[in-house]
């Protein structure tokens, strides 16, 4: 890696970030943790619990083609690392900073750096991230995330739709609350129509994409593609988290149909306090969505699209109700 510093921005992109799409430079990609050689060593020994695999269609408008695809324990990492250059495979590493040392020290070092130079995020901790290894011409559908979140490039080229942020013609109310309430995955309901009005970013390595917290976005590959997705939390985050949670599980258990999204003032407070109290004495019931991943799909570098049909249905590997193997 060079001497320089692996984040050199202007006043007006550090000012911006987080508040607007954008596309800014680093140079982490040209660290040893993202060579072939050190990915395919992390996948050999990686806990099967938090590696997950997913397979796609072509089509934009079907998210329902999203798959899970099980990874049998003998499957080693050269083998996941083929499987996915030659397939149709998209390898959420989960957890990457809890498993490695050096993962979470680098993730670390980025959220100080933002924390110093961005103080309008209010002293950000990262919360969670995921390294991505992703074949040719895989997609990741429209959707959005509960957290903020940032995709750091590393090799490879994609490019990635950022859609308006809590706006309504772009995802219902009812999806948001949901997602935040973890009762629906992230997929949200496409049409092409809205692609007037998103923004996109060809990103190569030493990119990092941003763009507004709950801002749908979609990506597609070029080629193969390694990143590193980064999610954080900030005080503002709790805000508008639990605001969500109580229009979902309050407002709405109540049959109101108008459920103001604002954030600051005496009712959103009033919201906020009314769902952690009730939350604390009788807890709102939460979907595992990790128990739904059944499959009858298995990675398999020797088949097209690395990818071969098991006989039969089974909890994916990597779910939590998948028996010990």
């Amino acid at each position: 890696m060079n001497n320089s510093a692996p984040l050199s921005w202007t006043a007006d992109e550090y000012a911006s970030f987080g508040l607007a799409p954008q596309v800014n430079r680093h140079s982490y990609h040209e660290l040893d943790l993202f060579d072939k050689a050190a990915m395919v060593a992390l996948l050999d020994d990686y806990p099967r619990r938090w590696l997950q695999a997913f397979t796609m269609g072509d089509d934009a408008c079907r998210s329902d083609e999203w798959s899970c695809v099980d990874i049998a324990p003998e499957t080693d990492g050269a083998s996941l690392w083929h499987a996915v250059e030659h397939g149709r495979l998209w390898l959420n590493i989960t957890h990457v900073e809890e498993y490695s040392d050096a993962y979470a020290a680098l993730i670390e070092s980025m959220y100080e750096h933002l924390g110093v130079h961005c103080p309008h995020l209010q002293n950000p901790k990262a919360h969670y991230s995921t390294l991505l290894l992703s074949s040719p011409k895989a997609q990741v559908y429209y959707h959005l995330d509960a957290e903020p979140n940032m995709l750091w490039h590393m090799r490879g080229q994609k490019r990635i739709w950022v859609y308006p942020a809590m706006d309504t013609r772009f995802v219902s109310q009812e999806y948001l609350e949901d997602i935040y309430a973890g009762e629906v995955d992230e997929n949200l309901p496409y049409d092409p129509a809205f692609d007037a009005s998103a923004q996109n970013f060809l990103l190569t390595p030493g990119d990092v994409a941003s763009w507004p917290h709950n801002g749908p976005h979609r990506i597609v590959n070029d080629d193969m593609n390694v990143s590193l997705a980064t999610s954080y939390y900030t005080p503002l985050i709790y805000k508008r988290q639990y605001v969500q949670l109580a229009n979902r599980f309050v407002l709405r258990n109540l049959g109101l149909q108008s459920r103001s999204m604002a954030e600051d003032g005496a009712v959103p407070a009033m919201k906020r306090i009314a769902y952690r109290a009730i939350n604390k004495v009788r807890p709102f019931s939460r979907r595992d969505r990790s128990a739904t991943y059944v499959t009858d799909l298995q990675v398999d570098p020797s088949e097209p699209n690395g990818i071969r049909k098991l006989a039969k249905e089974r909890h994916a590997s990597f779910s939590t109700q998948a028996p010990t193997r």
